[in-house]
C-alpha cells in the first residue's frame, strides 16, 4: 500500500506547467501511463495547439521544500536548479514529485519558474547599452513637457501632501516598472503588448495596442497645446504687432505653424536620424528648472509680480505674497491635479525594450535601473514643482512658464529651447501612434495588409537593426520604434550541447527566437558569480508558436504611412485649437490611460503571470494596488470632466489684486 501511494503521488497532474525542450513552455493535459511508467505527455502549447512529448523532452522544475515552513510560504514554492548536465534527464528520474508541485493557474505563456525566458540572448552582442545609458534613456522617456505642470500639481496639494503624491506615484511606478520585468522574463516577450497576450490573450494584446494609440494621441494634443503656450510669447516678443491680434486667433495661427513645420518628419518610416533628442529633452528641462530655481530663490520670502493667463488668453499682473499651503485648501482640486505625479512617471512601454537592450542583463543590474531612474526623477520633479510653487504661490498655472513675463530673457531662452525639443519630439511619438492603430485596424480586418510593402519593411528593418541576432521589438533610447519582422528558422536541436548558439550567420535574417536560462545564473547581486567576464549558458532556445509574436511586427504601406499619418495630425491638431489649457489634457490623461498604463494593467498582468508561483501577501497587495487605482481612477476622471472648462491659471480673487 505504502508503494502505491509514493507511486501515486510521483504521478504529474493535468495542470502542471512544463517547459518542453525546443518548444518552450506548455501546459500538462495528460500523463499518458503504461503500468507505473510515463511513456508519454499530452501537452498544451500558448498558441492552443496540443502535441504528446517523450518525457525525456518535458522539464518540471518547481517544487517546494517539505522543511516546516507554513502552508502559505509552501504554496509559493521554493525552487532547486536541475543539475546542468540533467536537462534531457526524464522527470521522473529526477524525483520531482507531483504532488510537490504547486497548482498553477496562469498563462501557459509563462515557463516554469526556475527557468528565465530572454528574447534576446544574455550575452547578444546586440545588448550593448550599459547601467548609466539604460537609466539615462528612462530618464529621458520621463521627463518633458509635463514638468511645467507639476508646480500646478503641487500648488493644489500643498507642500506636504504634493511631496507624499509625487513619491508614492515615483514609488508605485517602480513597483509595477519591476512587475513588467518579471512577466517579461517568465515569457520571454519583450514588449508591453506581448507581455499582455501572455497574460489574458488576444483581447487583452489588442487593449494593450488601443492603450498604446490612445495615449500617443493625446500626448500628441498635449504637444501642441504645450507648444501654443510655449511659441505664443516668444512669436509676439519677435513680432510685436501681434498683440493686435486677437489672443485666440494668434494662437491657431501659431499652433497651424508648428504642425506644417513638423510634418514632414512625422511621414517618415524611420526616425533614427533623431536618436539624439533623449539628451536634447534632459537638456531642455533641466534648463526649465535652472531658470526657474533662480527666479524663486530671488524672490523667496518677497512680495513680487508674476504674470496670470486669464481665460481669454490675455495676460495680468498679479501680486504674490510669501505664504504657502502645506495641505490643500480645496480637496476636489487636488484630487482634480493628483493624476499628473502619476503620469510624470509613465516610462512603462520603453522599460521592456531598455531590458531588452541591457548588457548583462541580471535582476540585479534591472531592478539597479529602475531604481536609480526613478531616484533621479523624481529628485528633478520635486526641484521644479517646489521652486516653480514657491516663485507663483496661489496664482501658478497649469504650464508654469505662462506666470513669467515675455520681457524675461532667461525665460525666453527656456521657452526657445523647450519648443524645439517638443518639436522634435513630435515625429517620435507620431509614429508609435501611426503604427498602433494601424494594428488595431489590421486586427479588426478594416485595412489588409500589402505582402509587397511588408517584405520591403522587413528587409529595410533587418539591414537597420544589424544582424547576427533576432529582434523581437527594438525601441531605441528615444523612444523611436523599430521592428523585424520574423523569418522561418530551422528548430534548435534539443539535445544541442549547452555551450553551443544558435546556429546563425551574421548575414541571416533575424529570428524570433527565445533564449531560457537558469534563474540562478541570472539573478546577480552580491555572492553570485554573473560577473563581467563569466559566462552565462543558454539552457534552451525555442521559436514562439504565437500568431501574436508574428502579427506585432506588422507595419503600414507608404500610401497607408501618408492616409493614417494625416488623419492623426489633423484630428490632434483640431482638438487642440478648442482646448483652454494644458492641465485638462493632462488631468484626462492621468485619470484614464495613465493609471491603466502605469499601475492597474502591470499589475493585473503580473498577478496572472507571475502571482501563482509567489507568496501569497504579494498577491494580495497586487490586488490592493489594482483596486485602488481603478477607484482613484474613477474618482479622478469624474473632475476632469467636470473641470474641462478650467481656465490656463488660477483666476479666483484675481480682480482683488492690482493688475497692471
Amino acid at each position: 500500500m505504502a508503494m502505491e501511494r509514493a507511486v501515486s503521488e510521483s504521478k504529474p497532474i493535468p495542470g502542471d506547467v512544463l517547459h518542453v525542450i525546443g518548444h518552450g513552455p506548455a501546459i500538462l493535459l495528460e500523463a499518458v501511463m503504461s503500468g507505473s511508467d510515463i511513456v508519454a505527455y499530452k501537452v498544451r502549447y500558448p498558441d492552443g495547439t496540443q502535441d504528446s512529448v517523450a518525457p525525456e523532452k518535458a522539464l518540471i522544475c518547481e517544487k517546494r521544500k517539505d522543511d516546516g515552513r507554513s502552508a502559505s510560504r509552501q504554496s509559493a514554492g521554493s525552487w532547486s536548479a536541475p543539475e546542468p548536465g540533467d536537462r534531457n534527464e526524464p522527470l521522473m528520474e529526477r524525483g520531482v514529485s507531483s504532488s510537490s508541485q504547486p497548482r498553477l493557474t496562469a498563462s501557459p505563456g509563462r515557463g516554469p519558474r526556475q527557468l528565465e525566458y530572454l528574447g534576446r540572448a544574455f550575452d547578444d552582442e546586440r545588448r550593448n547599452i550599459a547601467t548609466p545609458s539604460a537609466t539615462f534613456s528612462l530618464v529621458a522617456t520621463m521627463v518633458g513637457g509635463g514638468v511645467l505642470s507639476l508646480p500646478f500639481a503641487m500648488s493644489q496639494c500643498g507642500l506636504v501632501l504634493g511631496t507624499a503624491c509625487l513619491l508614492l506615484s515615483a514609488v508605485g511606478s517602480a513597483w509595477t516598472l519591476s512587475m513588467l520585468v518579471d512577466c517579461a522574463r517568465a515569457t520571454g516577450r519583450d514588449s508591453f503588448e506581448l507581455v499582455g497576450h501572455a497574460a489574458y490573450g488576444e483581447m487583452s494584446r489588442k487593449a494593450t495596442i488601443a492603450l498604446v494609440f490612445l495615449i500617443c494621441w493625446l500626448t500628441k494634443i498635449a504637444y501642441f497645446v504645450l507648444l501654443t503656450d510655449l511659441m505664443v510669447p516668444v512669436a509676439e516678443l519677435i513680432v510685436p504687432s501681434l498683440h493686435q491680434h486677437d489672443p485666440d486667433t494668434i494662437r491657431r495661427i501659431v499652433v497651424c505653424i508648428a504642425a506644417l513645420l513638423l510634418s514632414p518628419m512625422c511621414y517618415k518610416s524611420n526616425l533614427s536620424a533623431l536618436s539624439f533628442m533623449c539628451f536634447a529633452s534632459v537638456a531642455s528641462v533641466v534648463v526649465v528648472g535652472c531658470v526657474v530655481g533662480i527666479r524663486a530663490f530671488e524672490s523667496f520670502g518677497k512680495e513680487h509680480q508674476v504674470q496670470v493667463q486669464m481665460p481669454d488668453h490675455t495676460n495680468r499682473a498679479v501680486e504674490v505674497t510669501p505664504s504657502y499651503h502645506l495641505w490643500p485648501e480645496d480637496w476636489a482640486k487636488a484630487l482634480y491635479a493628483f493624476p499628473t505625479f502619476g503620469v510624470s512617471f509613465l516610462c512603462h512601454f520603453n522599460a521592456l525594450p531598455t531590458h531588452q537592450e541591457l548588457a548583462r542583463p541580471t535582476r540585479h543590474r534591472m531592478r539597479r535601473v529602475i531604481l536609480v531612474t526613478l531616484t533621479l526623477t523624481s529628485m528633478i520633479y520635486l526641484f521644479v514643482s517646489i521652486c516653480g510653487y514657491l516663485y507663483t504661490g496661489c496664482y501658478t498655472c497649469g504650464n508654469v512658464l505662462l506666470n513669467f513675463s515675455q520681457d524675461d530673457s532667461l525665460i525666453t531662452v527656456a521657452r526657445t529651447a523647450l519648443s524645439l525639443v517638443l518639436m522634435l519630439n513630435f515625429p517620435l511619438i507620431c509614429q508609435p501612434c501611426r503604427n498602433a492603430l494601424f494594428r488595431l485596424l489590421t486586427g479588426s480586418g478594416c485595412v489588409k495588409v500589402c505582402a509587397a510593402a511588408s517584405s520591403a519593411a522587413e528587409g529595410e528593418n533587418g539591414q537597420e537593426n544589424g544582424s547576427g541576432s533576432f529582434s523581437m521589438e527594438i525601441v531605441t533610447t528615444d523612444g523611436v520604434e523599430t521592428r523585424a519582422a520574423p523569418r522561418e528558422a530551422t528548430t534548435v536541436s534539443a539535445d544541442a550541447d549547452q555551450n553551443r548558439r544558435p546556429s546563425w550567420t551574421p548575414s541571416s535574417p533575424p529570428q524570433a527566437c527565445v533564449h531560457v536560462y537558469l534563474r540562478q545564473d541570472t539573478r546577480g547581486g552580491r555572492g553570485v558569480a554573473n560577473g563581467r567576464n563569466s559566462s552565462v549558458q543558454v539552457f534552451d532556445t525555442f521559436l514562439p508558436k504565437e500568431e501574436a509574436m508574428q502579427q506585432s511586427f506588422l507595419e503600414p504601406s507608404n500610401m497607408q504611412r501618408i492616409v493614417l499619418t494625416t488623419l492623426l495630425l489633423g484630428t490632434a491638431l483640431v482638438v487642440s485649437c478648442v482646448m483652454r489649457s494644458i492641465m485638462v489634457v493632462w488631468s484626462v490623461i492621468g485619470s484614464t490611460v495613465s493609471f491603466l498604463i502605469a499601475f492597474i494593467m502591470p499589475a493585473m498582468f503580473w498577478y496572472k503571470v507571475v502571482g501563482p508561483t509567489v507568496r501569497p501577501w504579494r498577491k494580495h497587495c497586487s490586488l490592493l494596488l489594482v483596486l485602488f487605482c481603478s477607484v482613484m481612477s474613477c474618482i479622478c476622471f469624474v473632475l476632469a470632466c467636470l473641470n474641462l472648462n478650467e481656465p490656463p491659471c488660477p483666476t479666483k480673487g484675481i480682480s482683488l489684486v492690482q493688475t497692471s
